[in-house]
């Protein structure tokens, strides 16, 4: 799950810009999101073993019963992911997303990254 780091640097550089920060430095951090990028594309973000271990927990979660309990703890944990986020700590965004579906993470990080641009009306998590 490298996406919340992904999304953390592109949003760093853009930040950065017009700040007085060096160009270099920007640049670096836009490669490092680049290269995890293609490392995603390319498979190479966990081994196998970590591969199995969030489908396992992942499998788990939606194992759980349907109800109301599940579901406040299912947006409980999204809206603490997506508040990671704007503290800048991808690791424990990916802790937690790793155990929710798929669809669920992808909201969480399309919402956090949507926003970002004031153009865009903010997300019920913002």
């Amino acid at each position: 799950m490298n996406r919340s780091r992904i999304h953390l640097l592109r949003v760093l550089a853009m930040r950065m810009v017009d700040t007085g920060v060096p160009e270099k430095l920007i640049e670096v951090i836009r490669k490092a999101a680049e290269e995890l990028e293609a490392r995603q594309a390319d498979g190479r973000t966990a081994s196998l073993e970590e591969e199995k271990r969030i489908e396992r927990q992942r499998t788990l979660f939606t194992m759980l019963p349907v109800s109301d309990a599940v579901d406040r703890l299912r947006q409980a944990m999204k809206q603490r992911a997506y508040d990671l986020m704007w503290d800048g700590d991808g690791l424990a965004t990916d802790a937690i997303l790793e155990f929710l579906p798929a669809r669920d993470a992808d909201q969480v990080l399309n919402a956090w990254e949507n926003d970002q641009d004031d153009d865009n009306p903010k997300s019920a998590f913002h």
